[in-house]
């Protein structure tokens, strides 16, 4: 009975495919010239396509600007994903323009790739020496970002595409199973022709330290920040600077340095930059003791204090950050304000350590969940420049210094009264550059605003 069964099916198969073959046979006449294409087929050559050990790519197209040294600057960060169950060897990044026929633009190898290099697990609030967290290997599934600054003489040199090859040491299996061209890998990411966003002083007159600015990897703490947000990374900090003022002796603050209004920036008021509507304020933050910090954990939305966010138009956002409390309680959500309006006094609230103006552009309404951008003031001038006479004699690389998560030493405990300060250790000050202006700040430069 059962083999019966299984002859019907079999028969009854049969049937539907002879049956469905011959509806496909006696289709409309648009098959038919469907199948006559078939005839006009030309095989497309080889791409070359090739097994890659290493995942590349650019998180976001660079924005050409002119810093303060008079270079173009192209500010961008390279992910490096390890793709196999073997460490890998980062021995080279080649950045080329337009072509790899051409002269790089940028070459890192040895220390200077590995200290621009940082595993994603890296946490910007571990105070740890920099060289302790840079890495010139990539373990199996992790992932690197190569913070890179590529610049150019003038715009005119600018490339219309960034052609960035790297190059690796890796087990011999790699080689025997993916050739000795899998030790190369490229990518390319083209450039943002978008003219760069100009905006007014974010405060009138004085005489002011940039620090944390761009571009220099090593001594930014701004730069290095990747936050994880909804699945995605962001690099909301890319162009921040922070500001704080100095007097003519370069002291950052006169008399007793545990005290808020010692530091010559306290509430010192802050402008808007552009014309633009508040899209968000936090209020109701306390100020720190100088050389303190909010104990950890804390939220995100509390991270930088007392803060003002505008919308400036095409995208564009403006925070203020670690606001004196009280000082932004004149504004709401769907203000307008004007530019030179003020939106708060500078203080030392949130994730702060000191009294200064954490001031960034971004694509988005959030401190975290956003691109940095990059920007050029009107108007300033360069006083001077600071140069760590550590590192001009030799020594290594220094960490930065990281005003929004400061911890206090036993030095910094027992600093004397004028002092020149937590920042001017070991710093002494250069002749100012010719000044210029429409121009991004470098950071440890020294400027004024105009009045």
């Amino acid at each position: 009975m059962l083999s019966n069964i299984r002859s019907m099916l079999y028969i009854f198969g049969v049937v539907l495919t002879i049956t469905f073959g011959v509806i496909g046979c006696s289709n409309t006449n648009d098959s038919i010239g469907q199948q006559d294409d078939l005839f006009d087929f030309e095989p497309s050559p080889d791409d070359g396509n090739e097994l890659k050990p290493l995942l590349t790519r650019v998180v976001r197209e660079p924005q050409p600007f002119r810093a303060n040294d008079g270079k173009i600057h192209l500010v961008y960060e390279l992910e490096i994903l390890n793709f196999t169950t073997e460490t890998v060897d980062l021995t080279r990044l080649t950045v080329f323009g337009d072509s790899t026929d051409t002269v790089p633009l940028l070459v890192l190898e040895g220390d200077q790739f590995m200290r621009r290099t940082l595993l994603l697990e890296y946490h910007p609030f571990k105070r740890a020496p920099l060289e302790d967290v840079t890495v010139d290997q990539i373990g199996p599934g992790q992932t690197a970002v190569v913070y890179l600054d590529v610049t150019v003489d003038s715009m005119e040199f600018v490339p219309g595409r960034l052609i960035n090859r790297v190059e690796i040491d890796g087990p011999p299996v790699i080689v025997q199973v993916l050739g000795e061209s899998a030790l190369t890998v490229s990518t390319e990411v083209g450039v943002n022709g978008n003219q760069v966003l100009v905006l007014g002083e974010p405060i009138k007159g004085g005489r002011w330290i940039n620090l944390n600015g761009c571009c220099d990897f090593a001594n930014s703490a701004h730069r290095r920040v990747v936050r994880s947000v909804d699945g995605e990374e962001f690099f909301p900090e890319r162009y921040s600077i922070d500001i704080m003022e100095v007097d003519e002796s370069n002291n950052l603050f006169v008399g007793d340095p545990n005290l808020n209004e010692s530091w010559l920036g306290y509430g010192t008021e802050l402008i808007a930059v552009a014309d633009g509507v508040v899209s968000r304020v936090v209020k109701g933050v306390p100020d720190n003791k100088p050389g303190e910090s909010p104990p950890f954990p804390i939220s995100l939305s509390d991270g930088a204090g007392n803060i003002v966010i505008l919308y400036i138009g095409n995208g564009t956002y403006v925070l203020y950050a670690h606001l004196i409390p009280g000082s932004n309680d004149h504004l709401e959500v769907g203000d307008f304000v004007m530019k030179g309006d003020m939106v708060g006094l500078l203080g030392n609230t949130g994730q702060s350590g000191a009294p200064h103006l954490h001031f960034q552009v971004m694509d988005g309404n959030s401190i975290a969940q956003a691109e940095g951008l990059p920007f050029v003031f009107e108007q300033f001038d360069n006083v001077g420049v600071l140069v760590d006479v550590a590192e001009e004699d030799g020594d290594a690389e220094g960490d930065g210094l990281d005003l929004d998560n400061h911890v206090e030493t036993e030095d910094e405990q027992n600093l004397e009264q004028n002092s020149p300060g937590i920042i001017l250790t070991d710093i002494e000050l250069l002749p100012a550059p010719e000044p210029r202006v429409d121009e991004h700040q470098l950071q440890y430069t020294i400027i004024s605003f105009p009045n």
